[in-house]
């Protein structure tokens, strides 16, 4: 069944449909190559939707082409599996989803500019705005097209970016109101400090923003969709669900706080081949630099992915590990743009062509992002939406 909202599903899609999920397992020819789960994206999605209050949406965020994972596929599994809408950060991504056939409600978080709105308008954007002139811009265009603008109001509650100040927000919303060509369809804010439930500044945001909403409900000028909850606060101690949570991060498998695990299932492997077997013996220097110098002999094998694929060039020299055969293989030397090279442990039978995995489970072990990621000095978020730039994706379920 067709969730409501949806068209025709985007075609590269590696999976059947005979009334129940298929987890066949897709086949690439190409040298690195990203395999996405969306039953574990749908699985993600009941999980969340689960976590609020009877009554609550939930926005799936796909801006930065759904944190690496592919926007049109992973909007339509959101979608299929309870999701209301979409979140994205710019108006081309709103665009690009809209030209594939969604019709379900979708909200640009970042900044519009000007040259943008038409498009905005055009394609039924909801729009985030926190300036007047940018609300007169989509009013004015909502009066020559005969659309009406639909506008978020992004109030600034300490996170210093985007939005009004709080004072100011019951004056805007006043005046927003009155405009005719254009529809305040909902207020929200932003947490800054959501995955340290005992955040001061937190507590601070939610009570601000808590205050504001009541002002305008007894004002009688609270608009239809009021939010304030990413993933982190979906499971924080505070109730800030209102009418959405914009599910991101943990949509895609990834624990949103270290105070609180979730039944999330990962989305994303990433894979590829071992290109060559080699001997490396003691005193041998590897990859760019020599920053690797073999004590021992032993053997290795070099892998068809590199930094061009998303594996950052900080995982290098021991950082990273890998999987062949289920057995941890550590990154000898740098990451290069096209490859890099793993140590392999005694007794480990590789050949060319061997499935090696960077990201993801294989046989009885895994690398999640969140080790990666720590491992690299970053964080899951810029992780996941650098890999499979490059690289193939398959789909699965």
């Amino acid at each position: 069944m067709r969730a409501e909202g949806m068209a025709t599903e985007p075609q590269a899609v590696t999976a059947t449909r005979s009334g129940h999920e298929s987890r066949r397992r897709p086949h690439s020819t190409s040298p690195c190559w990203s395999e996405l789960d969306l039953g574990a994206l749908g699985h993600n999605v009941r999980v969340l939707s689960s976590l609020s209050p009877p009554g609550t949406k939930l926005m799936a965020v796909v801006k930065a082409d759904a944190y690496g994972h592919g926007a049109a596929h992973v909007s339509y599994a959101a979608l299929a599996a309870g999701a209301w809408g979409l979140a994205v950060a710019r108006v081309q991504e709103g665009v690009e989803l809209r030209l594939t056939g969604i019709r379900a409600p979708i909200l640009v978080l970042g900044y519009a500019a000007e040259p943008e709105l038409p498009q905005a308008v055009a394609h039924d954007l909801a729009v985030t705005v926190s300036s007047w002139q940018a609300a007169l811009g989509l009013a004015a265009l909502g009066d020559c097209t005969g659309r009406v603008a639909r506008l978020h109001l992004k109030v600034d509650t300490g996170m210093r970016r985007y939005g009004v100040m709080p004072e100011d927000a019951p004056r805007f919303v006043e005046a927003l109101r009155g405009l005719s060509g254009a529809r305040l369809e909902g207020v929200y804010t932003h947490f800054a400090t959501a995955d340290e439930p005992g955040s001061l500044a937190y507590h601070k945001q939610a009570r601000e923003f808590d205050d504001l909403i009541r002002r305008l409900q007894d004002a009688g000028a609270r608009p239809p969709l009021v939010h304030a909850a990413n993933s982190a606060a979906a499971v924080g101690p505070l109730n800030t669900s209102y009418d959405l949570l914009r599910a991101g991060i943990a949509l895609y498998g990834v624990q949103p706080s270290n105070a609180v695990r979730l039944d999330l299932q990962p989305v994303m492997s990433l894979k590829a081949r071992v290109g060559r077997v080699l001997d490396v013996h003691a005193g041998d220097g590897v990859s760019y630099g020599h920053d690797y110098l073999a004590e021992t002999d032993g053997r290795a094998a070099v892998v068809t992915c590199g930094y061009a694929d998303g594996y950052m060039r900080s995982l290098g020299n021991g950082k990273g590990e890998v999987l062949i055969g289920g057995r941890r293989c550590p990154v000898l030397g740098r990451v290069c743009m096209d490859s890099l090279v793993v140590g392999l442990p005694d007794g480990l039978e590789v050949a060319e062509g061997s499935e090696v995995v960077l990201l993801g489970p294989q046989a009885d072990a895994r690398v999640s992002a969140e080790e990666l990621a720590e491992r690299a000095g970053t964080i899951a978020y810029e992780l996941l939406c650098g890999m499979g730039r490059r690289s193939e994706r398959l789909y699965v379920g």
